[in-house]
Parts: C-alpha cells; sequence; structure tokens
C-alpha cells in the first residue's frame, strides 16, 4: 500500500515508524515543512521524505498523491490538514484522513464539511482521549463502551448472570426504553444477530446500541450494575475535562474539577450541569486534602501540562486515592509516568496514531470497532444520493440475516434509532453491525466499496 503521511509531530512520526517498518510492508513518503525532522525520519526509516508545505498541491503531487491508497493528514494545523485532504483527494488519492484538534464545527455539519474537503474519516486528539478515559474508569465492571457519531451513539457490551430479568425471555416480549436496540450476542465467543424469538442465556454477553441515556435506563433492567464509580476528582480545564465530565455526569458520578484560572472555572462552570468547579491547583496539597481527594474513586490529571498532571495524581495517590489517571501530551512520557507510579498514562496522540494504525490493517475506513478477532464489525456508512435505498423503509431495505442498522447519523446533529418504518435519506450516516460473512453484500446494498 502507498501511503502518505502530511505532518512529522508526534502522531505522524510515530505513523511512519511503524507504517514503514519490515512487518508492515508499505511504501511510506513524508512531507512536513522541517528539514530537521524530515532528516530524523529518513536516518532511522525506509522512507521518502519531501520537504513542503503540505496543504500545497504542488507539494502533495511532488510526494505522489495521485497513486497513495491513502493519505494521512496528522499535522499540528487543523488548516493544513483540511486541505492536505482537498487537494490530495482531488490530485487523486484514493482514502484520506483527516486528523482535527478541534472538532467543535464539524459536530452539526459532519457531512456537509465531509462532503466538501472530501476526507473519509475524521479524528480528533481530545475525542479520543476523551473515550479512553471513560472506558478506563469503567473497565473494572465487564461492561465495554464504544462511542460512535461524535458520543452521540454508545454500543455496550454487558455480561448477564443467571439472575438477570432478561433471561430465557424472547427479544420480542422485552421492552426496551426508547432508542435502544440490541444488536448482538456473545455466546462463548460465537456471535449471534438475534431476531424477535430468540432467547438471551446466562452468561450471555449482549451488544446494546443506542442513545447513552437510554442505555443507561436499560442497564438497569438487565441486572448489570452500570458503575460502581461514586466519586471522580480531576484537575484541568481542556475540552478533554468538558467531554469526560458530561460523561459522568450521564453515568451518575459524582465529578469535582479543579481549575486554576478563575476565568476557565467560572467558563467551566457555565458548560456543566452536575459537575462541582473549584478554583485551585490541581498540586495544592491542602487543597486536595480539603476536598478529601484520598477518599474519591479516581483522580485525573487532564490539564494542558504533563509536569502538572504528574505531580497532582502523585499527591492524590500519597491521600490514598483509589487510582490515578494521567493524561500525557508528550507521547515518550507514557513509560516514565507508570514507573513513577501513575496507574494510567493516555496519550491522545498515541491513541490516534493507533487508530489509524487499525484503519490500515483491517482494510477499512469505514470500521469502527471489530468485534470476536474479526467475527462481527460495526461500520459507519455514508448512503450516497445515487443508492437505490434512498427513499426506502428500513424494512424495505432487506438487508441480509447478520446485519442490524443501530443507528442513524443526519446533517445537523440529528440521531436516529431506527425502527422498521424509518427512512433511509441520501447522505445518512449509518452505524451497522454486521457480521463478517456478509460484509461485502451489505455494503453493495448501500452502493459503497470496501476501504
Amino acid at each position: 500500500m502507498d501511503i502518505l503521511i502530511v505532518g512529522l509531530g508526534e502522531v505522524g512520526s510515530h505513523l511512519a515508524k511503524v507504517l514503514s517498518s519490515e512487518g508492515e510492508g508499505h511504501d511510506v513518503t513524508v512531507i512536513d515543512n522541517s528539514r530537521q525532522r524530515l532528516r530524523q525520519v529518513t536516518d532511522h526509516l525506509d522512507v521518502k521524505a519531501v520537504f513542503g508545505d503540505g496543504s500545497r498541491p504542488d507539494v502533495l503531487d511532488r510526494a505522489g498523491a495521485d497513486s497513495s491508497y491513502l493519505l494521512l493528514a496528522v499535522s499540528n494545523d487543523d488548516n493544513v490538514n483540511m486541505l492536505a485532504c482537498l487537494f490530495g483527494k482531488r490530485i487523486g488519492a484514493k482514502q484520506t484522513v483527516l486528523r482535527v484538534k478541534d472538532m467543535t464545527p464539524f459536530h452539526r455539519f459532519r457531512s456537509f464539511f465531509r462532503k466538501n474537503l472530501m476526507f473519509d474519516q475524521i479524528l480528533s486528539l481530545e475525542d479520543l482521549a476523551a473515550e479512553e478515559i471513560v472506558k478506563t474508569l469503567r473497565q473494572n465492571q465487564a461492561v465495554g463502551v464504544e462511542n460512535f457519531a461524535d458520543g452521540k451513539v454508545q454500543m455496550r457490551r454487558l455480561k448477564l448472570s443467571e439472575n438477570s430479568p432478561l433471561i430465557d425471555v424472547p427479544l420480542k416480549d422485552i421492552k426496551f426504553p426508547p432508542g435502544v436496540l440490541i444488536t448482538a450476542i456473545d455466546r462463548n465467543h460465537d456471535v449471534i444477530v438475534p431476531g424477535g424469538e430468540d432467547t438471551i442465556l446466562a452468561n450471555d454477553e449482549i451488544f446494546v446500541l443506542g442513545e447513552p441515556k437510554a442505555i443507561a435506563a436499560f442497564e438497569k433492567k438487565t441486572g448489570v450494575r452500570a458503575t460502581y464509580l461514586k466519586s471522580v476528582v480531576m484537575t484541568g480545564a481542556t475540552s478533554v475535562v468538558v467531554q469526560v465530565c458530561k460523561a459522568l455526569e450521564r453515568l451518575h458520578v459524582g465529578s469535582r474539577v479543579i481549575v486554576s484560572s478563575r476565568e476557565d472555572a467560572e467558563s467551566l462552570a457555565t458548560l456543566l450541569d452536575n459537575t462541582l468547579v473549584l478554583h485551585g491547583e490541581g498540586t495544592d496539597l491542602e487543597l486536595l486534602k480539603e476536598e478529601h481527594v484520598g477518599d474519591a474513586d479516581a483522580f485525573l490529571g487532564l490539564s494542558e501540562h504533563d509536569e502538572t498532571n504528574l505531580m497532582s495524581c502523585q499527591l492524590a495517590s500519597s491521600l490514598g486515592v483509589k487510582r490515578t489517571v494521567a493524561l500525557v501530551h508528550k507521547p515518550d512520557y507514557v513509560s516514565l509516568y507508570q514507573q513513577l507510579g501513575i496507574d494510567v498514562s493516555i496519550s491522545p496522540r498515541l491513541l490516534c496514531a493507533n487508530r489509524i494504525l487499525s484503519f490500515v490493517r483491517s482494510g477499512s475506513i469505514s470500521t469502527i470497532a471489530t468485534i470476536e478477532e474479526g467475527k462481527a464489525e460495526v461500520l459507519e456508512l455514508e448512503v450516497p444520493a445515487a443508492s437505490r435505498l434512498v427513499g426506502k423503509k428500513l424494512m424495505d431495505a432487506r438487508f441480509p440475516r447478520g446485519c442490524v442498522v443501530g443507528a442513524i447519523a443526519r446533517e445537523g446533529g440529528k440521531i436516529v434509532i431506527p425502527r422498521g418504518d424509518d427512512m433511509i435519506e441520501a447522505l445518512d450516516n449509518l452505524v451497522v453491525f454486521v457480521l463478517n460473512e456478509v460484509v461485502e453484500k451489505v455494503l453493495a446494498m448501500v452502493g459503497v466499496r470496501r476501504t
């Protein structure tokens, strides 16, 4: 595979290193406007280097964008990345991945931006970090969480005990809250896409897809305890903090945020409904004692400064907090933090790089999650205007057994958890749970090709 990487920051450099390694076997070209960074990469890796601005068509042309199977726009400048995707696709790159810092402009007009910037996948460091932090906080409960459609749709994996009231009840007889679907059952590592007559057995794991609030309501019916978390304290005022707090509010977890700037604290307080915002320093030991941080279930160091995150987590740990999680902006610090006693270190840049690697290795940018080592996938598919499904009700689309359309994301941020009489519209983004053996048939039905 010919791969073109625009930008040699931490994300781009990590991707160049892994993708050009002997085991991967790809032909990699890198673009950067720093001769020093290019020299550092070419001295150690078997890659072609092109000096210049990755947002310029002439530079992309010199780098061979016309023959690239995949263009990865991962520089630290959102504008450069957007133009690189647009011009790269115009020149001839088959697929493009856009990395951005700020997802705010994309939330309500994702289809508009995708159509006009011509990207195939978009990734945000902040979104990936927030998602990983919430997963980390919940991972002791045998509850897996995946987020789709900018967090408006979730898939949770719940293991049901023999005491669950849902055991041996046909799915058609279960009263689901609006906005929830059971998309699959994992029974002894065999993935089943169930029908209405199927029943759930003891120790089955079920995949529930829907809106977060609706899934939380459904969890109460299953007998699965949604979360053991009661109290989380964090420091920082970044967009990651806002997303984590909102996720914890949905889980009914008590959260407190320590913010060093009064202005930032006041701004944060207006964005959050049920989170206590405190003005102070996360490294102030007396403040941490006053707030009884040692009694919290977790302490999160989420500021923009690695050193502050490290120190605040260490202080919280000394007070007895059960778990510490630190955001690490310099990937090289991850192993160091673990050596210094931080329970979990999360690097947004490494998360982004690893997500892109999963696209490359799966052979599909449409794949947003894989189940049981590839036995099933969750795909996000945009319905082309020319698709034969446009204007059809879901019940009339005749998707094959082994496929469930779990959600529809529409322009303007609207999310539909569909029923049979919901209509498919042009440019809808379908979140589809599909068994491996029928993936190609589903793609052909929608009118898209495997990317």
